[in-house]
């Protein structure tokens, strides 16, 4: 079939069109347009259309569709993407703040997802892999004199399996009416600035009897509290919103699944919660095939301690394989830890208490370190209020041990610090983190840091992280205690020089800041972010050949004149034409008088901290590549080579060849391209055509 439209391609060459008709940019790759339109209509017909629609239908065998929602968006855009939730395999959802009319199309859109799916489980002996077309209008596509036009899709009844809901407070109904497909396998709940509300577990597990996985957090530490009523309870205030057939068939669960068969569920995730630890027992004891078990940063009835439960999961037959137990603000006493470490090692996976972390049990970490893959640390966010003591000096305890730990684990494969990390000055092996202001030819003194070697042990040797194969890593940036402010370029440079030297492999980068930060002996506030401009040092992230997703978050990006579009261009192949190129080195031109000011103030480190010499951490190629890579950390010649690397001209450098996604202080995940012309939307230059992004 693709040699029969290949030989229709160069027949049809008489029968060029001038006109695309109802092609655009907005539905096809801009490369099918001009293939197109040099095929007749006939071709179109008898060849084009069947070969693109076998793709479609191969594709659909091989993965599953995913669709994204953000109730921002417009209205038209509401409904164009609500209509291709029908044959979606994965839903996510954000819905941050209170719109009626974006609520009301969500949720009539999830009541016709489910009365399908009820129809298709009535009809089990039909052919479900047959392909339904659906027409509906897109309002978007309307040209300059109003035409609408007609897309059709194809697509399985494939049933909603995963879905992904962040959420603030609903308008017109409670959570607990919330209507989640009961065909689901996967359900995450965020709920962000949600006081005072809550959920009912039971409802969920009644509703959703296939579910496997189930994460539920609240963002700022807002009570959100998990209701956990009998399952009889919770079938009958379900009962009371079904339709006759409904009803019928959720008899038939109860009776079957629900008391007869125990549930399948395997995941279940609490954080930041109000739990009632007594309830919970019934839910733990019809689940037998659960494996992982996460309570992170709880609050719970009295007494406020996990031993009775403790005491009660080795009865169930159960065998918890992952686990996390911590309540909110609280270190766990010895004898908990001690039964916790007893009864459910963890020797690939640890999931750890920013409290809880102390040189004895990093002791006994090391100990597996050759067998550690995965590392999560969770901050309480009880530690984590806007007064001017947050984040104190004892709170730096846990991210400088965890720091110590990364510098002997050469096997960890996934990192996760979430809500705290004190690590910039870690990273700043040189001591130049006070290399600021260099337009004014200054540097903040600060007398701990320039006493500190941060990078250095005492045998001299570069102490950096040694998991060359991190794939994943996420982590929040603080600065509370910090004299130099985060948005400071340089924090950029050793931030992002740092990463991409020492964990080459990364696949998964997300960095978050705090809303606000508390620094220095005046208790100061500000907003921190990371400089994005050229001078921060974000191409330098470039270097990461296997990235694929990269999320920045929690800051205001590009204020003033913190970001130019040819200083984040340059990710997407378009940014490397000759206009950006040009912009770039006309920046880059004017940086001699900062670098005259940085080559003064590296010669006074160099005098004030005496003569140095830092060896490789091992004789391996390897180290003594990356022991001469550092040298450069956090200056601007370091910056200057690697845009020299990818401007140069060679058409074989590729920044980021396996980005995927990418997302800058926006809840939605973009295609990179897509993400560039949302940040930059109007006032500055895109090389290429524009995309609609979503």
């Amino acid at each position: 079939m693709l040699r029969s439209l290949s030989l229709r391609l160069g027949m049809d060459q008489k029968h060029r069109r001038r006109s695309t008709r109802t092609l655009s940019p907005l539905q096809l790759p801009e490369i099918l347009v001009i293939i197109f339109s040099h095929l007749s209509d006939e071709t179109l017909r008898q060849s084009v259309a069947p070969v693109c629609r076998l793709w479609f239908q191969t594709v659909q065998d091989v993965i599953g569709r995913e669709v994204v929602w953000y109730s921002e968006w417009d209205p038209t855009q509401l409904t164009r993407i609500l209509s291709m939730l029908p044959g979606a395999e994965r839903l996510i959802c954000h819905y941050p703040f209170t719109r009626l009319s974006a609520e009301r199309l969500l949720i009539d859109s999830l009541q016709r997802l489910e009365a399908l799916y009820q129809e298709q489980q009535l009809n089990q002996g039909s052919d479900n892999s047959i392909l339904k077309q659906e027409q509906y209008i897109d309002q978007s596509g309307a040209g300059a004199g109003g035409t609408q036009q007609y897309r059709f899709i194809f697509h399985k009844h494939v049933p909603l399996q995963h879905m992904e809901l962040s959420i603030s407070k609903l308008s017109s109904t409670s959570f607990d009416q919330f209507p989640f497909p009961t065909s689901l396998t996967t359900l995450k709940l965020t709920f962000c600035r949600s006081f005072g509300s809550s959920f009912s577990l039971t409802r969920i597990l009644t509703l959703c009897p296939r579910l496997v996985s189930f994460h539920a957090k609240s963002q700022n530490n807002f009570s959100v509290r998990v209701t956990l009523e009998p399952f009889e309870q919770a079938f009958q205030q379900q009962s009371d919103t079904l339709t006759p057939t409904q009803l019928q068939q959720h008899m038939q669960q109860l009776q079957q699944k629900v008391f007869k068969t125990p549930l399948v569920l395997r995941s279940l995730i609490f954080e930041t919660l109000y739990l009632d630890q007594f309830r919970f027992k019934n839910i733990l004891a019809v689940t037998p095939q659960l494996k992982e078990l996460k309570l992170i940063d709880m609050e719970i009835g009295w007494p406020p301690t996990w031993g009775d439960l403790l005491t009660y999961i080795p009865t169930l037959p159960c065998k918890l394989e992952s686990t996390h137990f911590s309540l909110s603000n609280r270190a766990t006493d010895t004898g908990e830890m001690d039964t916790m470490m007893a009864l459910y090692p963890m020797p690939l996976e640890w999931s750890l208490w920013d409290l809880n972390v102390q040189p004895s049990l990093l002791q006994s970490l090391e100990t597996t370190a050759n067998m550690v893959t995965k590392l999560e640390l969770y901050l309480s966010h009880g530690s984590r209020g806007y007064s001017a003591d947050c984040h104190g000096r004892h709170m730096q305890s846990a991210p400088k041990l965890i720091h110590k730990y990364l510098c002997n684990s050469p096997h960890l494969i996934h990192l996760r610090i979430v809500r705290s990390a004190f690590i910039i000055e870690d990273m700043d092996l040189f001591g130049r983190r006070t290399f600021v202001d260099l337009t004014l030819a200054g540097s903040y003194n600060n007398p701990d840091s320039a006493s500190n070697s941060a990078g250095t042990g005492k045998s001299g040797k570069l102490e950096v992280w040694q998991c060359r194969n991190l794939k994943t890593l996420q982590f929040e940036i603080n600065a509370h205690l910090d004299i130099v402010p985060l948005s400071d370029p340089v924090q950029s440079r050793i931030l992002f020089g740092y990463i991409s030297r020492v964990c080459p492999n990364l696949e998964d980068l997300s960095i978050s800041c705090p809303t606000v930060c508390i620094y220095g002996a005046s208790h100061q506030s500000y907003t921190p972010r990371l400089s994005l401009g050229l001078e921060g040092g974000l191409c330098l992230l470039s270097r990461l050949r296997s990235l694929r997703r990269l999320k920045i978050e929690e800051y205001y990006l590009c204020q003033s004149a913190n970001c130019e579009v040819y200083e984040m261009n340059w990710m997407d192949p378009s940014g490397r034409g000759a206009w950006s190129r040009k912009k770039r080195q006309e920046v880059m031109s004017q940086w001699g008088p900062m670098e005259a000011e940085e080559a003064r103030l590296e010669t006074e480190r160099r005098k004030d901290r005496g003569p140095e010499k830092f060896t490789p951490f091992s004789d391996a190629k390897k180290d003594v590549a990356l022991a001469k890579e550092l040298q450069n950390l956090g200056l601007l010649v370091d910056v200057k080579n690697m845009v020299k690397e990818m401007d140069g001209g060679s058409d074989r450098f590729v920044c980021f060849p396996e980005l995927e996604k990418m997302s800058f202080e926006y809840p939605v995940e973009n295609l990179p391209r897509n993400e560039l012309h949302r940040l930059f939307p109007k006032n500055s230059r895109l090389d290429g055509t524009s995309l609609i992004w979503s």
